[in-house]
Order: C-alpha cells, then structure tokens, then sequence
C-alpha cells in the first residue's frame, strides 16, 4: 500500500483550479493566435492581390470567426484530455479504495442478487456464484436489488468485473419490442435496472464481464438484441424433442455444444483441442435470437442449433456469456473453472493497466 493513498477523485465541479486556469489561459491564447493569424493571412492576401482590404469587414467575418472555430476546438480537446484524466484518477481511486478493503488484492467481481422477488431461490443461488468467483481467485461482491441507482453505482465504483448470474424470471419482451409470450415468465424490473446499471459501468470503463444463462439474456437486450421467448415454440416440430433446455440441476449432462474456432470461448475452455465440442447443463427455456451490437455468436447446441455463448467483439473488452451454468460444477469440471478464472484473469489485466495508464500521465 502507498504511504498517500489518492483517495476520492475530485468531482467535475471540484477539478482543481490549476487545471481549470491552464484550460482557460490556452483557450485564450489559442484564440488569440488564431485572430492573429487571421489578420495576418488577410492582409498578406491582399497584398499580393493589390487591392486593399476592408479591415473592419475582414475582421468581423473572416478572422474573428476563424478565431472563435480554432479556440472552440482547443476548449473541447482540452475538456476531452481532461475528462479522460479524470476518469482514470477515479478508477484507480476505487482500485486503492477496493485494495485497502483487500490487502491481498484480488480484484472484486459485482454480482447483482439474482432475483428481487423470490428471496429463497436468491439467497439459494447466489452462494454458489460466490465460491466459483472465490476459487478463480477474486472476491465476490453482492449487489442488492433493492437500492438506488446511486447506491448501486457506489457499490460497483469498487469493483473490477461484472457477472450477471441466472434467474428466475424472464426479461420483459417489451425491451426487445415483441409481444409477450404466454410462456414467458413474469419479469423482474429490479434485476433488470441493476443489471442495466453494471453493464453501462462495465461498458464504460472497460471492466470484464461474464453473463450466465439470464445474464446472457440480459447482456445481449441491453446490447439491443432480441430474445427467443420458448425454445420449443421457436424450433421445428421434428427437433422439439431431441433436447431438453430445462433439464435442471439434477442433469449433469443435457447435452453438447459446438464452440466457434478462434474464438475467446474457445481458447479458454480447449486452447489445444481440435474437435470442438463439449458437454454441458441445461436450465432455460429462452435463448438469444438477434444478437446485439458488439457481440458474437460462439456456441450452438449441437442438436439444434439454438445460440449457447456469446463474446464481445472488441479485442481490447473481455466480454463472455454462456447459457449454461459452469457455476455448478467447478468441483469436478476444469472447464467451469476455467470460465470464472479468465474473468478473474480479465479483471486483474484491467486493474494492472489503468495503474500503468495513470502512473503515465501523472
């Protein structure tokens, strides 16, 4: 730990005074250079072309507006270094902030309760997202249903990755503009405004993020996709039958997936295999349709080609989604550890790079 940690980083209005005097002085001096320069182009112009030029009128409509375009330009470049600048003074003030509650420095992962409003089945599964964030080496973080957004961000202000753990419900079919399925459950606003919440931090500020089963859902509707809201209703009659989505727990193996070659999904869960196909639990009944902005495809279920995974497209954000739950069987499968550690492995990435990006530019 530093002997002066950094503490809070300041508010926008709070930016320190020598900050704002330097913006201000080389707006002015920009500006200034600009007329200048304008002036001077002016008269230069005139000169070769021997006519005398209109001072007053080249003034008002040549040089002071391209004066005020070039200063203008100065101030947003400026707010934009600025804002940049501050946004990374805040993110690792939340990571000495997490490390003074962390002496061993394991990142620490958001995991919103899994459901609002059926507290047996949230408390009954949430433990078992805890232990495999636990084993992969980071420290799990609840995130309540039922606080502010402001509270909520406050929470997560701390936090170097996201996992969104399954649910009960179903997400609204009005987000994804459809009508709503007579099989599709009843929705869970709170969840959804949590979730909503943890993706736009995420998202904004780079941090890792790992869906499961309704996260995988909720991840690709935020994105703007579009959700299946029965898989058998959705399948043709011939492959209705040849695999069940909501086998539940107790089914250790519902069936196996196809991962996409090079893709993320791939390398964490079989770098060296050629045949890439694993076997994996079932316990839905809806799955991604039109897939949202920045994602991919990186699964499908063998049988039926229902959509199984889903990763981000941009190198640079480690983004990871699986409809299955690997959170049941880091015990005994290598595999569903793997999933949570390179989300640990992800956040520890981040955390190290924004202390190097800040150290910097101090």
């Amino acid at each position: 730990m530093p002997s002066k940690p950094y503490g809070r980083p300041p508010r926008w209005y709070a930016i320190p005074m020598r900050v704002v005097l330097v913006t201000f002085i080389g707006t002015l001096i920009s500006f200034a250079a600009s007329l200048f320069f304008g002036i001077v182009g002016i008269v230069i112009v005139s000169a070769i072309r021997g006519v005398r030029a209109d001072m007053t009128l080249a003034y008002r409509h040549i040089a002071l507006p391209f004066a005020v375009v070039a200063g203008s330009i100065i101030l947003v470049l400026a707010l934009v270094m600025e804002i940049r600048h501050y946004r990374q003074a805040k993110a690792l003030a939340a990571i000495e902030r997490a490390s003074s509650i962390s002496p061993n420095l394991q990142p620490r992962i958001a995991i919103p309760m899994p459901h609002s409003g059926d507290r047996g089945y949230a408390e009954r599964a949430i433990p078992q997202y805890e232990r495999a964030v636990k084993l992969a080496g980071a420290e799990p973080v609840r995130i309540p249903l039922d606080k502010t957004p402001a509270e909520v961000m406050k929470m997560v202000e701390s936090c170097d990755g996201v996992l969104l753990p399954g649910s009960g419900a179903d997400i609204d079919p009005a987000k994804f503009g459809a009508d709503r399925s007579p099989r599709t459950a009843a929705a869970d606003p709170r969840r959804d405004a949590v979730d909503d919440l943890l993706l736009q931090d995420a998202y904004s500020l780079r941090k890792p993020v790992l869906g499961i089963c309704y996260g995988l859902q909720s991840l690709n509707v935020y994105r703007a996709g579009s959700l299946i809201q029965h898989i058998p209703d959705f399948l043709p009659e011939e492959l209705r039958t040849r695999v069940n989505h909501e086998a539940g727990k107790k089914a250790a193996v519902a069936h196996h997936v196809e991962l996409v070659p090079d893709s993320r999904l791939a390398e964490v869960l079989m770098p060296e295999a050629k045949k890439l196909v694993i076997p994996v639990n079932s316990s839905h009944h809806q799955s991604a349709d039109r897939i949202g902005d920045g994602l991919r495809i990186v699964a499908r279920c063998c049988d039926d080609g229902i959509i199984e995974a889903l990763e981000g497209t941009a190198p640079d954000h480690f983004v990871l989604a699986v409809q299955w739950h690997p959170e049941r069987s880091v015990d005994n499968d290598i595999r569903s550890r793997a999933i949570f550690e390179a989300l640990v492995k992800a956040a520890e990435a981040r955390r190290k790079q924004l202390k190097n990006e800040f150290e910097s530019v101090k």
